[in-house]
């Protein structure tokens, strides 16, 4: 079900009955004013029963007349709000490609209507001298009844919107509004007191409060610190929910990555946020890591075929080859990506969504975490380092290829851990550490991204010799799976190369090491 997607960049304003919409011709750049046109509205907003949706300031309604009656979701932007649109439908139930975007928000907790509007809409168009529409105009008079209380609500309110054609830098979009307020001022306009028609109907000034920051300081607790690392990666598991529901490009990549953070977080500084609820999001995190990591990893080797085979003059070889190659990795991702939508469907899901909120909402997890955290959270990015260094020594003892194998990608991960450990603690409000860390960081990077390249090689070199088999067998030519093979070798090994000058950068970056 494709929706569209606007920009809705608008300020209200309260109005008594007795005044009429002012003449706008002549304010900044608008030349004439369309006569006005009368429209019925109907709306019904919905939400759940403790309005897990106004909370965040989102806003889901279904609307009948008017040129845009449909589904519409609106949610908090840079610059005004973000609305998207899908066809009317049915008014029962909301449909699924609606409710992907807000399931993050509302879980397993039903929807149903919290408000009920009919709007009387009168419209003017504001044009340049160019015939372009900049604005709209909309005088409402607005009926509501709050499902929550039953009590009706009666008002008026001016709504200016821009339009496509307006200004296209914030200040000339801001001088426009500016000068029409001006004019609507004149005649007894004041800026809404509500922000939305929804949060007047349920007698509020606002959907939601922004939720206050942790005034992070020099001598603020560890305990302080990681509340806010842990809050803001999961918001940013949150964020690419909607996008992994709708198989959007990168977003599997994107919540595993948010996954991977937050388990680094917990093992990095696990002394600090020791307790049986860490304990427990510590496993669920992983058990949903490795769900998306099935997804992902399919993913991963379509990429890497895809890009290995057209890099090749030989056209002959592309389709059977690239069939063979990506054919089952599509397959392979298809099947991962519809299991992963049951998961983020199930009750295990939303309860971990929970957990973590309710986790984050505490900056007090057992004694060590009201210790300062400078000295605390250092000696969790010490021990961390000390870590990789050890099995980067591993490496060395390994009795076999297979045991190599492993003892290289077990540096990976650690070196991973590292990297997110510490950039939890070095950027935006949780920047307890400086460029010294951050070096850090980028040291503990480069290694990771060296063994991963070469993982992703070694995986693909596999994939080539089982798709070369299955050629064979099938009576094809398989001269092109050889030489991919080989390509792909010189990959790998020059993989290994890059390692080996990121572990002498490593082994160097002990002097980065915050101080315990």
């Amino acid at each position: 079900m494709n929706h569209e997607v606007h920009v809705e960049i608008e300020r209200k304003y309260d109005v008594d009955d007795t005044v009429s919409v002012p003449d706008l011709s002549g304010v900044s750049s608008i030349a004439q004013v369309s006569e006005p046109e009368t429209a019925t509205l109907q709306a019904v907003y919905y939400d759940t029963d403790r309005l897990d949706l106004a909370s965040q300031r989102i806003v889901l309604r279904r609307r009948v007349g008017g040129a845009d009656e449909g589904w519409h979701i609106k949610l908090p932007g840079d610059e005004g709000r973000l609305e998207l649109h899908w066809p009317l439908g049915e008014e029962s139930p909301i449909p699924a490609a609606v409710l992907d975007l807000v399931l993050v928000h509302v879980r397993d907790r039903e929807l149903s209507p919290v408000a009920r509007l009919t709007t009387t809409r009168t419209t003017f168009c504001l044009f340049d001298a160019d015939g372009l529409g900049l604005a709209e105009v909309a005088d409402d008079l607005v009926s509501a009844v709050d499902e929550t209380t039953g009590l009706l609500r009666v008002w008026r309110e001016w709504e200016v919107e821009l339009t496509d054609n307006a200004p296209g830098s914030p200040k000339k979009r801001e001088a426009l509004l500016d000068a029409i307020e001006k004019r609507l001022a004149e005649v007894g306009a004041t800026p809404s007191k509500s922000i939305s028609k929804l949060a007047h109907a349920l007698g509020r000034e606002k959907l939601g409060e922004t939720p206050p920051r942790w005034s992070l300081r020099s001598k603020s607790t560890a305990g302080e610190v990681l509340r806010e690392a842990v809050s803001a990666l999961t918001d940013r598991l949150k964020s690419a929910d909607p996008d992994v529901r709708q198989d959007e490009a990168d977003s599997v990549h994107a919540m595993r990555s948010s996954i991977r953070r937050l388990r680094s977080v917990f093992a990095t500084y696990r002394p600090i946020l020791a307790s049986t609820a860490a304990a427990h999001l510590e496993s669920e995190l992983a058990a949903l890591g490795v769900v998306l990591g099935d997804a992902r990893d399919p993913q991963v080797m379509h990429d890497r075929a895809r890009n290995l085979v057209r890099s090749q003059s030989n056209r002959k070889m592309h389709d059977a080859v690239l069939s063979r190659l990506v054919g089952s990795k599509d397959d392979e991702y298809h099947k991962a990506l519809n299991y992963l939508h049951v998961i983020m469907s199930s009750p295990r899901y939303f309860r971990l969504l929970d957990d973590l909120e309710a986790f984050a909402a505490s900056a007090k997890f057992n004694s060590s975490s009201e210790k300062p955290a400078a000295k605390a959270l250092a000696r969790g990015i010490a021990h961390d380092y000390a870590r990789v260094k050890k099995r980067m020594a591993a490496v060395n003892d390994a009795a076999n290829p297979a045991e190599w194998q492993e003892r290289i990608h077990a540096v990976r991960k650690a070196a991973r851990r590292l990297r997110f450990g510490v950039e939890a603690v070095t950027s935006g409000d949780t920047a307890i550490f400086g460029d010294r860390a951050r070096r850090l960081a980028q040291a503990a990077e480069r290694v990771q991204d060296s063994l991963g390249e070469y993982r992703d090689s070694v995986l693909l070199q596999h994939l080539l010799v089982e798709s070369s088999e299955l050629a064979f067998a099938a009576g094809e030519n398989t001269f092109g799976y050889g030489r991919l093979h080989a390509l792909e070798q010189q990959r790998a090994d020059y993989a290994i190369e890059e390692y080996s000058r990121a572990r002498g950068e490593f082994k160097i970056a002990k002097k980065w090491v915050p101080q315990r």
